[in-house]
């Protein structure tokens, strides 16, 4: 073969890579900014392992950005034999994952229709809550989506909290302000470190 259609033969050769490998990502404007060929729209669900731990977390994506339905994005760990759960707040950017495990603080606060505070109040204080935070990436040669990484879920810190009532007193007229503080005690479990592997289950950016 002479230099002439040895040039040529290599210049094929490399002008068909470049397409292959252009086309395996999709390219703009088909990906949205996204590093998966069908955007980052879907439902992602990855479980957690570590010591004496584990876990599920899931959130949904929907116009490129997280839904606001609380049921689409939550954890829940089963840790020492003690369950904890909350919300979850993820962001994608790029192949990049980051996300914030979001302590579940239940009471049975509600209120009347003025906004006054209807009695009995019922708090619960369990001294397992606890939050956390993950990071990871998408692995940009998988077809379902798949991603990896870490975390670390930590106890949540005593506080001080404020229950403010506001009423009017019904012969004078006078709005009447109540303050009553309470304390929140510190979670018990300690500060564990976790991996995690998950995939997108689905595509579709809203469930029935």
């Amino acid at each position: 073969m002479g230099p002439m259609k040895r040039s040529i033969a290599l210049l094929l050769l490399a002008f068909t890579a470049a397409t292959a490998h252009a086309g395996s990502f999709g390219g703009p404007p088909f990906q949205n900014g996204s590093p998966l060929l069908t955007g980052v729209d879907g439902a992602y669900q990855a479980t957690t392992r570590a010591k004496n731990v584990t876990g599920i977390f899931r959130f949904r994506y929907s116009g490129g950005t997280q839904t606001a339905t609380p049921t689409q994005n939550t954890w829940v760990f089963f840790m020492n034999g003690q369950i904890q759960r909350g919300s979850v707040v993820a962001n994608i950017n790029g192949s990049q994952l980051d996300g914030v495990l979001d302590s579940s603080v239940s009471s049975g606060t509600t209120t009347s229709t003025n906004g006054t505070l209807t009695l009995p109040i019922i708090f619960v204080n369990a001294n397992n809550n606890s939050a956390g935070n993950f990071q990871g990436s998408l692995n940009l040669n998988s077809p379902t989506g798949a991603f990896s990484g870490k975390g670390q879920l930590s106890p949540a810190v005593a506080a001080t909290n404020q229950i403010v009532g506001i009423t009017t007193n019904a012969i004078t007229g006078v709005i009447v302000v109540a303050v009553t503080n309470y304390p929140t005690a510190a979670g018990l479990i300690p500060v564990t470190a976790f991996k995690f592997t998950g995939v997108r289950t689905t595509t579709s950016s809203s469930t029935n």
